[in-house]
């Protein structure tokens, strides 16, 4: 029996890091544990806690994200997948890649 695929909303969390600043002395830092980027994306069957799922930014980047926790969100009638960068640390490149891609949307913690 072949399943529909499902759309869930990810809700990632990227690691924060530290970017050397050429015109200056100081590292300029980029603190991402006050926001998360959402996307909604079509996947063959839900995916659970210690699943990795690959994901797409701008036009050439992908990367993996871990999923840590899925929740029914019931007023939006949806699942959100709660994941993390999949890697332990962030590019510069890849940072500005999730951020700038217009699929994806910044969303503060409030």
């Amino acid at each position: 029996m072949n399943q529909m695929p499902q759309v869930v909303q990810v809700n990632l969390r990227l690691p924060s890091f530290r970017v050397k600043d050429p015109s200056s002395a100081d590292d300029r830092s980029v603190d991402n544990s006050d926001v998360r980027f959402l996307k909604e994306v079509e996947v063959a069957t839900i995916p659970k806690p210690g699943d990795v799922l690959t994901m797409p930014a701008g036009s050439h980047l992908t990367f993996p994200c871990a999923v840590v926790q899925v929740n029914w969100h019931e007023s939006a009638n949806i699942f959100v997948v709660a994941c993390k960068f999949g890697k332990p640390r962030i590019m510069p490149q890849e940072y500005d890649a999730i951020a700038s891609d217009p699929s994806w949307t910044a969303r503060p913690l409030l």
